[in-house]
C-alpha cells in the first residue's frame, strides 16, 4: 500500500502518538454530547441545525486556532477558546436576553468533555498498542490539550501502555513548536533519529515532529489523501504502523485468546 517505508524500522525505539482523532474521538459525538448536556437545562437542540452550525463553528475556530498558536499553551487560553467555540455553536438556539443560560450550557459542555466518559478509543488502538507492548519500545503521547487529558487517558485504561504523556497546557508549549517535541524526547529519554510520531494533522504533527528530527507518520482515517499528496509516510489505520515496523499483528491477537 505504501510507496515509502521506514528507512530502518529495526532502529526505532520510541513511538509517540497524538491523542485527539489519532487515539480517541468524542463519544457518542460532539453533537450528541451537546444535545444531552443542554437537555438538562431544558434547551432542545435540533440535530440538523446543530450539524450545520457545527460546520460554521469548526471553520471559524480552526482558523482562529491556527492563527493563535499559543492557545494550546495554557489552561486559561484553552478554556477561553472552548467558551468562544461553544458560545458560537449554541448562540442561535438561545435568546439574547438569556445569556446566563447560554453561559451555563457552555460551561457544562466544557466540563463534560473533561471526563473520560465523553471519549472513546478508535477500534484499531488497543490491537496496535498490545502488539507493540513488551517489544522494548518507549511509548508516549504528545497532545495539544488541557491537563484533563491525564484523567481521560487513565479513564480509558490507556495509562499502562504509555511511558510518558506530554501535554501542551502543562509544558506551556503547543504544536508545532519544536520545544514541545524536544520535551517529549527528553521525557522519553529518546533520540530523534530512532523515534516516530503519529498524528492526524500535517501542520501540527508532521511539521512539529520534523522540526526536531523525529520521523512523522500522518494518519488519515477518513482516507482523503493519497500517498502522492504528501511528503511523509501516510497510513489510514494504526495497525499499519506494525507493518512499517515489521511487527506481526498476530502477536497481539494470540495474546487476546
Amino acid at each position: 500500500m505504501h510507496h515509502r517505508q521506514l528507512e530502518a524500522p529495526q532502529a526505532i525505539r520510541t513511538i509517540f502518538f497524538d491523542a485527539g482523532y489519532t487515539l480517541l474521538r468524542p463519544a457518542p459525538s460532539v453533537i450528541e454530547v451537546c444535545q444531552t448536556v443542554c437537555r438538562g437545562y431544558d434547551v432542545l437542540l435540533d440535530r440538523e441545525q446543530l450539524a450545520t452550525q457545527l460546520t460554521t463553528a469548526e471553520a471559524y475556530f480552526r482558523e482562529a486556532g491556527t492563527l493563535e498558536q499559543q492557545t494550546w499553551a495554557s489552561e486559561e487560553a484553552i478554556t477561553r477558546f472552548w467558551i468562544g467555540y461553544y458560545t458560537a455553536l449554541l448562540r442561535p438556539f438561545i435568546a439574547e436576553e438569556n445569556d446566563p443560560l447560554l453561559t451555563q450550557c457552555v460551561s457544562a459542555i466544557i466540563d463534560t468533555f473533561r471526563q473520560h466518559t465523553s471519549w472513546e478509543l478508535f477500534p484499531d488502538v488497543l490491537p496496535t498498542l498490545q502488539a507493540l507492548q513488551g517489544r522494548g519500545f518507549t511509548l508516549g503521547i504528545i497532545s495539544d490539550w488541557e491537563s484533563s487529558l491525564c484523567a481521560i487517558v487513565h479513564g480509558l485504561d490507556l495509562g499502562s501502555y504509555f511511558d510518558c504523556l506530554i501535554i501542551s497546557a502543562v509544558t506551556r508549549h503547543a504544536k508545532p513548536e519544536y520545544q514541545l517535541y524536544e520535551t517529549a524526547l527528553q521525557r522519553a529519554n529518546a533520540i530523534a533519529d530512532y523515534a516516530i510520531h503519529i498524528g492526524d494533522s500535517y501542520l501540527h504533527d508532521v511539521l512539529g515532529a520534523r522540526s526536531v528530527g523525529i520521523t512523522p507518520l500522518l494518519i488519515d482515517r477518513p482516507g482523503r489523501l493519497r500517498t502522492e499528496d504528501v511528503d511523509c509516510l501516510l497510513i489510514r489505520d494504526l495497525r499499519e504502523v506494525l507493518d512499517l515496523l515489521e511487527i506481526p499483528l498476530t502477536a497481539a491477537l494470540a495474546r487476546q485468546q
